[in-house]
Formats: structure tokens, sequence, C-alpha cells
């Protein structure tokens, strides 16, 4: 059995959130999904994208991974998974904008940035392997001290993600149409902030 904590939370989720929207969920059922937005989250237990944008059930294809990483394409056989998931997104569900949505204080950045500056990657970790791939951003840091580096380099991976995303084979046509948006946004944890980042500017601006 799952634990009780959980039961008493999901009994209350369908006595008093599903029970009122029953016909949307059987609606959802029958005729599937067509969300609008894919979501490219960390895996960060305080960041919850549908909350942030108070989303339904079906409205967000969330995809989740350490530090919200988008690989380069040419990575595709070692790092599939965030691959695929935006490939279904795209050419299954034909969604037409990709978010990639970072925050303050992530960890994974935090280890990439130190496994960077140290050289310390291990490829028989699965850990170290997936942050290796922060490399690029960590080079675009203008160095500072280790705290200021840090939060840069969680602004630049969101950067150097939308520039992987762009090379992606199913995304390129799209953007050249305009038919495909791209968006990166920084969430502060403690001020619920959202910044998004404006690429005529390049640079991050507050919501």
């Amino acid at each position: 059995m799952l634990p009780k904590d959980l039961i008493n939370k999901y009994r209350d989720w369908k006595e008093n959130i599903f029970s009122k929207e029953k016909e949307y969920f059987e609606k959802l059922a029958k005729e599937g999904q067509s969300p609008q937005y894919i979501i490219i989250s960390c895996v960060d237990s305080r960041v919850d994208p549908n909350a942030i944008f108070k989303s339904k059930a079906g409205e967000l294809l969330v995809h989740r991974n350490i530090a919200n990483i988008v690989p380069p394409y040419s990575h595709l056989r070692e790092h599939s998974g965030t691959i695929a998931a935006i490939e279904f997104g795209v050419t299954v569900l034909n969604i037409k904008n990709i978010i990639i949505v970072g925050h303050s204080g992530c960890g994974g950045i935090k280890n990439g940035y130190h496994m960077c500056k140290d050289d310390i990657f291990d490829n028989s970790s699965p850990i170290s392997n997936w942050l290796s791939l922060i490399m690029p951003s960590y080079h675009k840091i203008k160095d500072t001290n280790d705290r200021e580096n840090i939060s840069q380099l969680e602004k630049i991976n969101i950067v150097t993600s939308l520039e992987n995303l762009r090379d992606y084979p199913f995304i390129k046509s799209g953007l050249n149409s305009d038919a495909v948006k791209l968006y990166g946004v920084w969430n502060d944890i403690g001020t619920g902030s959202l910044e998004s980042y404006n690429t005529q500017k390049k640079e991050f601006e507050r919501i």
C-alpha cells in the first residue's frame, strides 16, 4: 500500500477536486491530450510548473530532469530521454510552444559548476555524465566568485538549452516558419518571481 499521508491526499483530491471536474477528466480520457506547451523543468521538488502556471490536467506536457538541461541533438544516443520527450511533444502532439524553466538554488547547477571547475567528472556515474552537459555553459561565465558564478550559470544554462533546441531537426522548420516558439524562464523560489529571457536584448527580464 501507499504511505498513509499520500492515500489521504489522494482521497481528498478525488473527493474535492476530481469530483467537481469529473466531466473534464472524462473528456480527457475519451479524447486524449492536446497540451499547448512543452515544459522542460528541473526535478527539484520545490519547483512545480503546474502550480506556477496554474494549469489544469492536460494543459502542459512536462518533462523533468536534473538542472532542466536540453542536450545537443548530437547526444541522441547518450541522452535520448529528454530528446525523445521533446520530439514526442512536437511531432506527435503538434505542440508549438517549448518553455525551459530554470530556478534559483539549483543543486544540479551547483554540483555541475564544481565538477566543471575542478574537472572531476566520473564517467561511471550517471549524474556526473549528465552534468557534463553543463560544460559549454560553464565556459560562458563572467568569472567573479563561486556564489555569483553559480547564479549566472543557472540562467546561462537556460540560454544554452534554447540554443540546443534550435538545432533539433524537427524544430528547425517550425522556427523558420515562425510556427514554433521557444521560451526560457527563471524562477526565484523564495520570492515567487519569474524572469523571462528576451532573445533580442539577450537578458532576463522580470515578469
